[in-house]
């Protein structure tokens, strides 16, 4: 009996589960203050300041880098390391 009643139970549960409907057309309220704000924004023109010509300076490129100089004796200084006696560390 006990066996009997479990049985109907259990598949009484999944009939009666109940489904959720989500509406699509939501009223949508107007949002005064938002609005507001929003025309005040596009309605805004910052004043023109004038420009004193003697507070702005002339634009002065920095010079350009030079290149490097490579010395011409590359293989004698190579030579002249090479001849230096090691140094061990102790």
């Amino acid at each position: 009996m006990f066996a009997i009643a479990t049985r109907s139970a259990a598949l009484k549960a999944p009939r009666s589960m109940a489904v959720r409907g989500f509406t699509v057309s939501a009223i949508q309220q107007k949002d005064v203050l938002s609005d507001l704000y929003i025309k005040e924004l596009k309605a805004y023109k910052p004043a023109a300041t004038g420009v004193d010509e003697s507070q702005v300076k002339d634009l002065k490129l920095p010079p350009a880098p030079e290149a490097p100089q490579v010395d011409q004796d590359l293989a004698a200084q190579l030579s002249a390391y090479d001849a230096e006696p090691e140094e061990l560390s102790q």
